[in-house]
Protein backbone atom coordinates (compact mmCIF):
# COMPACT_ATOMS: atom_id res chain seq x y z
CA UNK A 1 0.00 0.00 0.00
CA UNK A 2 2.73 2.26 0.97
CA UNK A 3 4.62 1.73 -2.14
CA UNK A 4 1.76 1.84 -4.77
CA UNK A 5 0.87 5.40 -2.48
CA UNK A 6 4.56 6.73 -3.35
CA UNK A 7 4.15 5.49 -7.06
CA UNK A 8 1.01 7.28 -7.52
CA UNK A 9 2.63 10.05 -5.74
CA UNK A 10 5.57 10.57 -8.47
CA UNK A 11 3.33 9.89 -11.27
CA UNK A 12 1.05 12.81 -10.33
CA UNK A 13 3.84 14.82 -9.56
CA UNK A 14 6.28 13.77 -12.24
CA UNK A 15 3.05 14.68 -14.90
CA UNK A 16 1.94 18.33 -13.20
CA UNK A 17 5.56 19.37 -13.54
CA UNK A 18 5.80 18.27 -17.07
CA UNK A 19 2.76 19.65 -17.90
CA UNK A 20 3.98 23.41 -16.64
CA UNK A 21 7.61 22.62 -18.03
CA UNK A 22 5.52 21.93 -21.35
CA UNK A 23 3.74 25.17 -20.85
CA UNK A 24 6.17 27.21 -20.57
CA UNK A 25 8.26 26.26 -23.12
CA UNK A 26 5.54 26.41 -25.74
CA UNK A 27 4.89 30.01 -24.17
CA UNK A 28 8.75 30.70 -24.49
CA UNK A 29 8.78 29.40 -28.10
CA UNK A 30 5.35 31.36 -29.16
CA UNK A 31 7.20 34.49 -27.69
CA UNK A 32 10.43 33.70 -29.73
CA UNK A 33 8.75 33.35 -32.61
CA UNK A 34 7.06 36.52 -32.80
CA UNK A 35 3.77 35.48 -31.30
CA UNK A 36 1.97 36.96 -28.79
CA UNK A 37 -0.74 34.92 -27.13
CA UNK A 38 -4.03 37.08 -26.12
CA UNK A 39 -6.72 35.31 -23.57
CA UNK A 40 -10.02 35.85 -24.87
CA UNK A 41 -12.96 37.36 -22.43
CA UNK A 42 -15.93 37.12 -24.00
CA UNK A 43 -18.15 35.42 -26.35
CA UNK A 44 -18.09 38.16 -29.11
CA UNK A 45 -15.86 35.67 -31.01
CA UNK A 46 -17.44 32.34 -30.80
CA UNK A 47 -17.54 30.06 -32.25
CA UNK A 48 -14.29 30.89 -34.12
CA UNK A 49 -12.75 31.69 -30.59
CA UNK A 50 -14.70 30.28 -27.46
CA UNK A 51 -14.54 32.10 -24.43
CA UNK A 52 -10.99 30.60 -22.36
CA UNK A 53 -9.49 30.56 -25.85
CA UNK A 54 -6.14 31.77 -26.44
CA UNK A 55 -5.62 33.77 -29.51
CA UNK A 56 -2.43 33.13 -31.01
CA UNK A 57 -1.62 36.81 -32.76
CA UNK A 58 0.97 37.39 -35.08
CA UNK A 59 2.33 41.07 -36.13
CA UNK A 60 1.79 42.62 -39.53
CA UNK A 61 2.07 45.48 -41.14
CA UNK A 62 -1.65 47.43 -40.43
CA UNK A 63 -2.15 48.29 -44.22
CA UNK A 64 -1.77 44.60 -45.02
CA UNK A 65 -5.24 43.90 -43.45
CA UNK A 66 -8.13 42.50 -45.52
CA UNK A 67 -11.57 42.30 -44.74
CA UNK A 68 -11.73 38.63 -43.65
CA UNK A 69 -8.74 38.89 -40.90
CA UNK A 70 -9.15 38.39 -37.23
CA UNK A 71 -7.49 41.33 -35.18
CA UNK A 72 -6.29 42.54 -32.15
CA UNK A 73 -6.10 45.96 -31.10
CA UNK A 74 -6.83 48.27 -28.42
CA UNK A 75 -10.30 49.42 -27.29
CA UNK A 76 -11.00 52.77 -28.42
CA UNK A 77 -13.70 52.97 -25.45
CA UNK A 78 -11.77 51.09 -22.40
CA UNK A 79 -8.11 52.02 -21.75
CA UNK A 80 -5.99 49.08 -21.83
CA UNK A 81 -7.96 46.70 -23.35
CA UNK A 82 -7.58 44.44 -25.84
CA UNK A 83 -10.37 43.44 -28.46
CA UNK A 84 -10.31 40.19 -30.72
CA UNK A 85 -12.52 41.16 -33.61
CA UNK A 86 -12.94 40.36 -37.45
CA UNK A 87 -12.87 43.02 -39.92
CA UNK A 88 -15.59 43.56 -42.06
CA UNK A 89 -14.53 46.79 -44.10
CA UNK A 90 -12.05 48.34 -45.18
CA UNK A 91 -12.03 52.04 -45.65
CA UNK A 92 -10.25 54.56 -47.35
CA UNK A 93 -9.95 57.74 -45.74
CA UNK A 94 -8.23 61.34 -46.68
CA UNK A 95 -6.20 60.12 -43.42
CA UNK A 96 -5.21 56.29 -44.58
CA UNK A 97 -7.07 53.33 -44.07
CA UNK A 98 -10.00 52.71 -41.56
CA UNK A 99 -10.88 49.88 -40.37
CA UNK A 100 -14.65 47.85 -39.03
CA UNK A 101 -14.75 45.26 -37.07
CA UNK A 102 -17.53 42.85 -36.22
CA UNK A 103 -17.81 39.94 -33.53
CA UNK A 104 -18.90 36.62 -35.51
CA UNK A 105 -21.54 36.02 -32.00
CA UNK A 106 -22.22 39.74 -32.43
CA UNK A 107 -25.30 40.69 -34.46
CA UNK A 108 -24.16 44.13 -35.56
CA UNK A 109 -20.86 45.35 -36.19
CA UNK A 110 -18.75 47.25 -33.29
CA UNK A 111 -19.63 51.00 -33.09
CA UNK A 112 -16.24 52.63 -33.51
CA UNK A 113 -14.58 52.44 -37.08
CA UNK A 114 -10.72 52.32 -35.87
CA UNK A 115 -7.42 53.66 -36.99
CA UNK A 116 -4.62 51.00 -37.14
CA UNK A 117 -0.66 52.61 -37.04
CA UNK A 118 2.34 50.46 -37.66
CA UNK A 119 2.10 46.98 -36.80
CA UNK A 120 -1.29 44.95 -35.30
CA UNK A 121 -1.67 41.65 -34.56
CA UNK A 122 -3.32 38.65 -36.64
CA UNK A 123 -4.98 36.04 -35.05
CA UNK A 124 -2.56 33.18 -36.81
CA UNK A 125 -4.17 30.24 -34.40
CA UNK A 126 -6.26 29.75 -31.38
CA UNK A 127 -6.19 27.21 -28.60
CA UNK A 128 -9.30 26.41 -26.59
CA UNK A 129 -9.14 26.80 -23.31
CA UNK A 130 -5.85 27.87 -22.90
CA UNK A 131 -6.71 31.66 -22.20
CA UNK A 132 -8.02 30.19 -18.66
CA UNK A 133 -4.34 29.13 -17.95
CA UNK A 134 -2.90 32.38 -19.15
CA UNK A 135 -5.46 34.53 -16.72
CA UNK A 136 -4.79 32.59 -14.02
CA UNK A 137 -1.64 32.66 -13.68
CA UNK A 138 -1.03 36.17 -13.55
CA UNK A 139 -3.44 36.34 -10.77
CA UNK A 140 -1.36 37.27 -7.10
CA UNK A 141 -3.11 34.30 -5.96
CA UNK A 142 -1.85 31.42 -7.98
CA UNK A 143 1.41 32.73 -7.96
CA UNK A 144 1.61 32.41 -4.23
CA UNK A 145 0.48 29.00 -4.59
CA UNK A 146 2.63 27.77 -7.19
CA UNK A 147 5.61 29.86 -4.93
CA UNK A 148 4.66 27.74 -1.90
CA UNK A 149 3.75 24.52 -3.79
CA UNK A 150 7.89 24.81 -4.80
CA UNK A 151 9.09 25.65 -1.77
CA UNK A 152 7.47 22.42 0.31
CA UNK A 153 8.87 20.70 -2.70
CA UNK A 154 12.34 21.44 -2.01
CA UNK A 155 11.61 21.06 1.61
CA UNK A 156 10.55 17.59 1.40
CA UNK A 157 13.65 17.17 -1.23
CA UNK A 158 15.97 18.02 1.03
CA UNK A 159 14.40 16.62 4.57
CA UNK A 160 13.83 13.28 2.51
CA UNK A 161 18.00 13.24 1.88
CA UNK A 162 19.03 14.42 4.96
CA UNK A 163 16.64 11.54 6.71
CA UNK A 164 17.51 8.90 4.07
CA UNK A 165 19.43 5.59 5.50
CA UNK A 166 23.00 5.70 4.17
CA UNK A 167 23.71 2.36 3.30
CA UNK A 168 27.15 0.76 4.83
CA UNK A 169 28.89 -1.19 1.93
CA UNK A 170 30.58 -4.24 3.19
CA UNK A 171 34.42 -4.49 4.49
CA UNK A 172 36.27 -6.04 1.53
CA UNK A 173 33.92 -4.82 -1.24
Amino acid sequence: MRRSLRTVSKVTVGLFAGSAVAFAVFYAALIAGGYRPVAVYSGSMTPTIAVGGLAVDRAIPAKDVRVGDVITFTDPYVKGRMVTHRVVAVIPTAHGLAYRTKGDANPSRDPWTIRLKGQVGRVAFSVPVAGYVLVYAHTREVRGVLICLAAVLMLLGLLRRIWRKETIAPVGA
